[in-house]
């Protein structure tokens, strides 16, 4: 069986065109927004599984999104108690707003991570 160089070429190329392979979606911005609206709306619900399928959705198409970060940071510490999870959720909202104080979901990690060490101090 012969190997056709173009038709290999015209493939690879053509796979690097998809999202998958190249370079991020043009509007994954707006698609995490909308990820996080479906998880805010799923929590209100106590639909809490489908809220954190949700914000691994917005995630994974906008990984420095804060907002849906801090929103599976919530339903960790909150509802499925992954004290685990809840923290790193909460640290990487810090780390990724680059420990701007002024960041609001900074401000709410921080008081978050506050709580939990408070109550795993306590006797």
């Amino acid at each position: 069986m012969s190997r056709n160089p173009s038709a290999i070429n015209s493939l690879a190329n053509s796979l690097q065109k998809l999202p998958l392979f190249g370079a991020p979606r043009p509007n994954s911005e707006s698609e995490a927004q909308l990820y996080l609206q479906r998880a805010l709306h799923a929590a209100t619900e106590e639909r809490f599984d489908v809220a954190l399928v949700f914000c691994r959705k917005a995630l994974d198409v906008a990984p420095s999104n804060l907002a849906a970060r801090f929103l599976a940071g919530q339903l960790y510490d909150h509802v499925l108690h992954d004290v685990d999870r809840a923290v790193e959720a909460y640290r990487k909202v810090i780390v990724l707003s680059g420990y701007d104080t002024a960041n609001p979901y900074v401000a709410a990690a921080r008081e978050a991570l506050d709580a939990l060490v408070m109550a795993s101090s306590a006797p």
